[in-house]
């Protein structure tokens, strides 16, 4: 498993979790924009016409948008790194 978290790359965008059971290629993924606090998801994109209507009817899917998946099995690493951002951002330790 490689680490979750990253320094700061030369573009601004950060790696704060990958998908625990990657192989090191193409794999989800979550980066933070340092410039911005923006997320920025890596994943399959979503489809299934199916699955973008009922997204569609719950969200409206605006033009240049995208659904994008994240796998179940990265909850954990996901919570974890929004959770170290949130308390950078805020100054707050953990014990």
């Amino acid at each position: 498993m490689r680490n979750t978290r990253q320094e700061v790359s030369m573009t601004g965008l950060r790696l704060v979790a990958i998908d625990p059971g990657t192989d090191g290629g193409h794999c989800p993924a979550l980066l933070v924009d340092d410039a911005t606090g923006d997320l920025l998801f890596q994943g399959p994109q979503v489809t299934s016409e199916s699955e973008l209507a009922e997204v569609n009817g719950q969200s409206p899917i605006g033009p240049g948008e995208i659904v994008g998946r994240i796998p179940a099995r990265m909850r954990g690493v996901l919570l974890k790194a929004l959770t170290e951002e949130a308390d950078a951002d805020t100054g707050t330790e953990r014990l």
